[in-house]
């Protein structure tokens, strides 16, 4: 069984790598033909919003109530379609209304944005939003197949998201930056219906669809969802506590100087590759194991499997966010400094990662920890400490941007708020999970080797910079002579 946990760690986590690769291509392409700035700031703002709910009803509350709930009730298909039923009415009709609406939202998502700009972005926005309805339906079978530990193909398939911009990007001109918004919007909708057409097809002979058939079959369709329901919209919060300071961060950098959006974006895509990649690709494969353990009251071994995980998830997290820091001007200089995008561009958003990466192993743990909150159906709870975590955000920036002088290090404040409510966040999910029984999962002499060897590979990594810096520009350039 442990073997089995740790295949599904590695499909995952392989799957994860190698879309966000395709997704540092797509932001190396983005950087090109959009740089960091009016156009930029447009596009990201577009795919902010069906991303930010994407999350919502992915990693997100959805998944976060959906599991806990379809483990508990009786009639499992009956459950599955009432909720898939009224969950796509719900998110068809809200994808209308943005598409009708869609200024009014624009002006939510960046509230800091002129009338021609809102009037440039509101288009892109109805588009881009589409892609949530057909994500939503992904996500659905996805914890379907999630919950029978079937990993790969939900961890593969989010690569075409990313696949859909490269493969755009052959038909777009580098100098109609406002048509290439148009042919990435486009490409971004369709690979969301490539993804549907994956998911269904691996999931026509699944067990579960059959118990779908029958309950639509006899009409044994009515199920009791209010406790699915109360645990979703307390959980919209608890469980989208980086996403919604993410958008709160976007929301605010639309103040400050033309580029900001482009900054914030650009290093949180780097930042989210340890985060998703180690944090993400380990919380999906342990959420329905601890679920299981606790069903069977077998909380012992979910407190033995938790103390394995935040131990292997704190190294590997420790470890990305120094190697991130030591080399963050040079990360950015080599994935970003071309085309549209100059040398500064470069240097504020190494600035900018440096000062998300301070809070990666706060935000990963506490991704673990909740867990716990949410197989325990405290979703409420998690809800509360997530939205005095935005507050912080929000204080922290709005304080530190009021007493900040120069214009493009007000940016950096933000991305420092979000860091200081990471360290929020995982004190407050600890209070929770309770001290004495968090500090029962730390192993003291495991602690001091690490931190000895932690110690020493820095003075390693800083004494030969250089040369590592030169192997990595040789290994990108031959690379991207190769594409050429």
């Amino acid at each position: 069984m442990k073997n089995l946990v740790f295949k599904n760690f590695i499909i995952n986590a392989l799957g994860i790598l190698f879309s966000r690769v395709l997704g540092l291509i797509r932001d190396i392409l983005i950087a090109l033909f959009l740089g960091a700035g009016l156009y930029s700031d447009i596009f990201f703002v577009a795919l902010k919003m069906p991303a930010f709910f994407r999350r919502i009803f992915a990693e997100g509350a959805f998944n976060q109530s959906f599991l806990p709930n379809f483990t508990k009730v009786k009639k499992r298909g009956a459950f599955c379609v009432g909720v898939l039923y009224q969950f796509s009415i719900i998110v068809f009709l809200f994808c209308l209304l943005v598409s009708f609406f869609s200024s009014f939202f624009t002006k939510i998502f960046a509230f800091g944005f002129d009338e021609e700009t809102i009037k440039l972005a509101s288009p892109l926005v109805a588009i881009n939003f589409w892609y949530l309805f057909f994500i939503f339906i992904v996500t659905f079978i996805a914890a379907l197949l999630n919950y029978r530990q079937k990993f790969f193909i939900t961890s593969f398939s989010s690569s075409l998201f990313n696949l859909s911009i490269v493969i755009a990007a052959f038909f777009v001109d580098k100098n109609n930056p406002h048509e290439t918004l148009y042919y990435f919007s486009y490409f971004i909708v369709l690979s969301g219906i490539a993804q549907l057409i994956l998911h269904i097809i691996v999931f026509y002979n699944n067990r579960i669809l059959k118990a779908m058939k029958l309950s639509l079959k006899f009409r044994k369709t009515k199920t009791n969802l209010k406790s699915f329901y109360g645990n979703f919209f307390h959980g919209i919060l608890g469980s989208s506590a980086t996403q919604f300071s993410s958008l709160l961060d976007t929301t605010i950098a639309s103040f400050l100087i033309t580029g900001s959006i482009s900054y914030l974006y650009y290093a949180n895509r780097i930042f989210q590759l340890p985060l998703a990649l180690f944090a993400i690709a380990l919380t999906q494969v342990a959420f329905p194991k601890i679920l299981k353990y606790l069903k069977s009251n077998q909380e012992e071994l979910a407190l033995e499997f938790m103390k394995k995980a935040l131990a292997f998830l704190s190294i590997l997290l420790i470890f990305s966010s120094m190697i991130g820091i030591i080399f963050a001007k040079e990360i950015t200089k080599i994935l970003f400094e071309r085309g549209n995008f100059s040398n500064e561009d470069a240097l504020i958003t190494a600035y900018v990662l440096i000062a998300y990466l301070l809070g990666l192993l706060p935000f990963g743990l506490q991704k673990i920890l909740s867990l716990w909150l949410y197989a325990k159906f405290k979703q409420k709870t998690a809800a509360f400490i997530a939205f005095k975590a935005l507050i912080l955000s929000a204080l922290c920036s709005i304080v530190f941007i009021l007493f900040i002088q120069d214009e493009k290090n007000k940016i950096l404040a933000v991305a420092l708020s979000s860091s200081i409510s990471a360290f929020y966040l995982l004190l407050a999910n600890i209070k929770e999970f309770g001290f004495k029984k968090f500090f029962s999962l730390i192993s003291w002499k495991f602690c001091i080797l690490f931190f000895a060897i932690f110690a020493l590979v820095v003075i390693l990594l800083l004494e030969f910079k250089t040369n590592i810096i030169f192997v990595f520009v040789y290994i990108f350039e031959f690379i991207k002579g190769i594409i050429q």
